[in-house]
C-alpha cells in the first residue's frame, strides 16, 4: 500500500508507522522483538514515540524484511522524493549505453565465429 505524502512540516508519527508496518508483515511482536533483541515493553514504548533513532528503524526493518526508509521517502513531497534521481538515472543511462554497446561486440564475436566453422 502506498503511503501518502505527509505535508510539510507534518512529520509521521514514527511510533504509530512501525506499529502498523509491524502489522502489516503478519509478524507477531513478540518475534519481531526476539528478531531485535529487545524486551517486548520496550518495543510498545516505541509505538508511542514521535521519533525513533535510525538504529531502531534499520533494525526493525531487517527484523520484518521490509525497507521502512522506503517507506518514509514516499510520504515526502514529490519534488524530494526525486533529489538523488538525477545521479541515479545517469547512471541506469550509461549502463544501458554499455549494455547496447556489449551487445554489439558480442554480435560482432559471434559472426567472426561462424565464418570460422
Amino acid at each position: 500500500m502506498k503511503q501518502a505524502v505527509t505535508p510539510i512540516g507534518q512529520l509521521p508519527h514514527m511510533g504509530e508507522f512501525i506499529k502498523e508496518k509491524i502489522q502489516d508483515s503478519m509478524l507477531t511482536y513478540a518475534e519481531v522483538c526476539r528478531r531485535i533483541d529487545i524486551k517486548q515493553p520496550t518495543m510498545t514504548s516505541y509505538f508511542w514515540q514521535d521519533t525513533l533513532q535510525t538504529r531502531t528503524i534499520w533494525k526493525i526493518s531487517h527484523a520484518i524484511n521490509h525497507n521502512l526508509f522506503t517507506d518514509l521517502i514516499q510520504m515526502m513531497p514529490k519534488e524530494l522524493q526525486d533529489t538523488n534521481k538525477t545521479s541515479f538515472q545517469e547512471t541506469i543511462t550509461a549502463q544501458q549505453r554499455e549494455i547496447e554497446d556489449l551487445k554489439k561486440e558480442i554480435a560482432i564475436y559471434k559472426e567472426i565465429l561462424s565464418k570460422r566453422v
